[in-house]
C-alpha cells in the first residue's frame, strides 16, 4: 500500500518537526517547499535511523546525531565569499 506524498513549507517542518517525523517512521512520503519550489523530498530508509527512532527529538537523538556528523569526511564549502550578495541571492534562485 503506497501512500500519498504530502507537500509541506520549511516554516512548517520547524513548527512541527517531531510531527513530520512520525509521518516519515509510518511510511510517509514529504516533499519540503522553499519559496514554492521544490527543495527536498523526504522518505524513510531504515527504521533504524536515528531520526526515526523512538528516542526522536530527545537529547539522546541529538547526541547519536552529533557523532554521526563529526564522523563525516570534510567536504568543500559551497559558499563563495567573492561573490555578492546578488549573485549569491541569484545563485539560490536556481534550486
Amino acid at each position: 500500500m503506497s501512500m500519498k506524498t504530502i507537500t509541506i513549507s520549511t516554516k512548517e517542518i520547524r513548527n512541527d518537526l517531531e510531527g513530520f517525523l512520525k509521518k516519515l517512521k509510518h511510511g510517509q512520503t514529504i516533499q519540503v517547499m522553499y519559496r514554492s519550489k521544490p527543495l527536498v523530498t523526504l522518505a524513510a530508509q531504515e527504521e533504524h535511523d536515528a531520526y526515526l527512532a523512538a528516542h526522536a527529538g530527545t537529547p539522546t537523538a541529538a547526541k547519536h546525531s552529533i557523532r554521526f556528523i563529526k564522523g563525516l569526511p570534510p567536504r568543500e564549502p559551497v559558499f563563495d565569499a567573492h561573490k555578492s550578495f546578488k549573485e549569491l541571492y541569484d545563485d539560490t534562485q536556481t534550486l
